[in-house]
């Protein structure tokens, strides 16, 4: 179903990141604008968008997407890993945050959103606990 006007500059007006250079690792998500605490700075993903598969479920692919879905998603200790039902196509922002011992947010009980810990400030890194990923 296709979006209406409305429902894209709603969309553009919880607006709050973008990706560009970091200094912790690569690129980063950095707030575009102060970004309030308890509220999901990214609001995209949705659980039942993803599907668990056994890595050796995966050797059939290409090898450098094998290893972009290495990069970009958790292998879990039991070498399975979650994938977005589109793929890598998929991807939204928060893929780029960069690891933290003291991040200023946290992935919540669906495993695909987010929350901010405290008040962010415009041109602040946002950054999560890659621990937080594996399975419990």
């Amino acid at each position: 179903m296709r979006k209406s006007k409305q429902e894209i500059l709603k969309s553009l007006k919880n607006t709050f990141c973008r990706i560009k250079l970091s200094k912790i690792n690569g690129v980063g998500v950095f707030a575009i604008r102060d970004i309030p605490k308890g509220i999901n700075p990214f609001n995209i993903a949705k659980a039942g968008d993803w599907q668990k598969f056994e890595v050796a479920e995966l050797k059939f692919l290409d090898k450098s997407i094998v290893e972009m879905i290495a990069s970009f998603f958790t292998i879990q200790k039991d070498n399975t890993v979650y994938i977005p039902k589109g793929g890598l196509n998929e991807m939204n922002i928060s893929y780029f945050m960069n690891d933290s011992k003291n991040a200023n947010v946290k992935m919540v009980k669906d495993e695909v959103n987010f929350i901010t810990l405290r008040k962010i400030k415009k041109g602040e890194e946002i950054t999560v606990s890659y621990e937080t990923y594996l399975e419990k």
